[in-house]
């Protein structure tokens, strides 16, 4: 921690100079908070970043400093803090917690109607085919408001402090399954819904527990706690909603396949797997894989290369509720469709972790941007939050990757970038990393939000075309800090340090021999436009290497517009 505190201490002493150039102190980097009224579902931290948005960096890697460094049970627990709950877990045998859990969970939901995941799933899945007329399109907007004003009306009813203090017990079980399921009954006959061989079965009336043997197993009935001790198993969930699951798998290559709310899933609940060990295949569709959704979604891999699949809302993504996919170690690949990989919507935390290995984030085209353009796709992922603007805040998605040579591929909307208050970001802390998208990436945010892309260590390439590299539109901030490597940055326009619309954008790079290169030189290696009778702010700065700029030149200074600098310190 303290050797983070160092480095931010030493590009914000540079930062203060860059801005005297142009007339500005860190002061002056804040927004307006009465362009929009306080919904009751923003964090209270995103109202305090968007007033000083430069305290995004300690905020974000003081986070992941707590994700990486504090036992797992107190890292859920500090997340509840962001929502104002405080946990008082009681301990007790497996048996009561489970009972008690359950009893939490339909306590929680006793005054919230059950269409409401329902809503939310109608209005986070987009179609893939376009809207076709006018009047359809119009018949849409109508119907996605009025979906809008029932979630407002009813998320409320939900009782959010015994539903987290559900997830706070099973979570703290589910690490300790040690402990407790060596006590069970001894089981020898068949039993509907598993193919191999049982060790133990009980049934306490509001749920099922079976340990299944070191032999493979196929498991095709969704009991509410599975434990394997081994071999190459095979788990096939359909879709599941409410109540809670835990699965505990100790070692081997298996197979996890699920439909919609499966697999590490919380849906007006809680879902918790953890995989001990070995090759690991999670195939999941939408709300799967790591999610929340009125609920927490826990999914933790210890060791070897996995691969996770899923379409939308998946790989650490959360929704009026917490969604956390964790991979110890391994090279692994990441494939979604759309708000996947660190994703939050509303009241939400989605934060995908991975500590070790060679990795992939990697989101199809899918989903065509057909606002924007008829060739590509909105990604809405990969350390991104959005919000239903103008009715309700987005929340915190995040991506921490510890190490390894990471690549990381998407279309729009993704690579640590927010919309519409709330707080994106990529921490990746060393590697020689790839970063390809096209455009609201790689440290971008618009419409009065947060998006951060923070590379600490490695030869990182970062690719994209518009709007992104540091750049903030509308109200925003997108800051995008590389701490050391020899770095490459391409893109076309509005990049590398780029405000607009009353935005701040800042590229940040503190060491290498780096490479910046542009199409459009006029608004792009800081640049800042004059909008709505006020300035945007845009600031590029190197601090040291040799350097190559498009539209500068090593050891010197420029000035784009009346608050737009570009800057190689040395």
């Amino acid at each position: 921690m303290l050797i983070i505190f160092f480095i931010i201490q030493s590009w914000a002493t540079y930062l203060d100079s860059s801005l005297a150039f142009i007339g500005l102190t860190k002061n002056d980097l804040y927004f307006r908070s009465d362009y929009a009224m306080r919904d009751p579902y923003r964090f209270a931290i995103i109202d305090s970043l968007m007033n000083k948005p430069l305290e995004a960096v300690n905020f974000i890697t003081s986070m992941e400093d707590k994700f990486w460094n504090l036992p797992e049970s107190a890292v859920l627990k500090k997340l509840f803090q962001l929502y104002d709950i405080i946990i008082d877990e009681e301990n007790g045998d497996f048996r009561g917690t489970l009972k008690k859990g359950k009893q939490l969970i339909k306590e929680a939901f006793l005054n919230a109607p059950p269409e409401l995941s329902r809503v939310f799933e109608e209005l986070t899945i987009f179609s893939p085919e376009p809207t076709g007329s006018i009047e359809e399109e119009k018949r849409n907007e109508k119907r996605q408001d009025s979906l809008i004003v029932y979630l407002k009306e009813n998320a409320k009813n939900v009782d959010y402090n015994k539903l987290f203090n559900a997830g706070a017990s099973l979570f703290s079980l589910a690490l300790n399954y040690k402990e407790w399921y060596s006590g069970l009954k001894r089981y020898n006959k068949k039993l509907p819904g598993v193919e191999g061989k049982i060790l133990y079965y009980e049934n306490f009336g509001f749920y099922e527990i079976v340990v299944g043997d070191t032999a493979p197993n196929i498991y095709k009935r969704d009991f509410a706690v599975i434990i394997d001790l081994g071999g190459n198993d095979t788990y096939q969930f359909s879709s599941k909603k409410g109540g809670f699951q835990i699965i505990i798998d100790v070692g081997g290559n298996d197979a996890y396949f699920g439909e919609n709310y499966a697999i590490g899933c919380g849906n007006f609940g809680i879902g918790i797997l953890i995989d001990e060990e070995g090759h690991d295949i999670y195939y999941g569709q939408s709300f799967s894989v790591g999610a929340g959704v009125f609920g927490i979604g826990i999914l933790i891999d210890r060791k070897g290369n996995d691969r996770y699949i899923g379409d939308t809302f998946t790989q650490g993504a959360g929704g009026f509720g917490i969604g956390i996919l964790k991979d110890d170690n391994g090279n692994d690949i990441y494939e979604g469709a759309l708000y996947a990989q660190g994703f939050a919507s509303t009241y939400g935390i989605g934060i995908l972790g991975d500590k070790k290995g060679n990795d992939m984030y990697f989101i199809r085209e899918k989903y065509l941007d057909e606002i924007r353009y008829l060739d590509h796709y909105l990604s809405l992922s990969q350390g991104f939050t959005i919000g239903f603007r103008p009715d309700l805040s987005g929340g915190m998605g995040i991506i921490f990757d510890q190490a390894g040579n990471d690549c990381y591929f998407a279309d729009i909307f993704c690579q640590g970038s927010g919309y519409w208050y709330g707080l994106g970001a990529i921490v990746d802390d060393e590697g020689n990393d790839s970063y390809v998208a096209y455009q609201y990436a790689q440290g971008a945010a618009t419409h009065l939000a947060i998006g951060i892309l923070m590379d600490k260590k490695g030869d990182d390439n970062y690719v994209a075309k518009g709007v992104s590299q540091g750049c903030g539109h509308d109200l925003s901030l997108g800051l995008l800090f590389d701490i050391e490597g020899d770095d490459s940055y391409v893109a076309f326009d509005l990049s590398q340090g780029a405000g607009n619309a009353n935005g701040i954008g800042i590229l940040i790079d503190e060491e290498g021999n780096d490479n910046y290169s542009v199409k459009r030189t006029i608004n792009t290696q800081g640049y800042g436009d004059f909008r709505r009778e006020f300035g945007s702010i845009g600031v590029l700065m190197d601090l040291k290497g040799k350097d190559f700029y498009t539209s500068g030149e090593d050891k010197s200074l420029w000035q784009k517009g009346k608050y737009g600098i570009g800057i190689d310190w040395e």
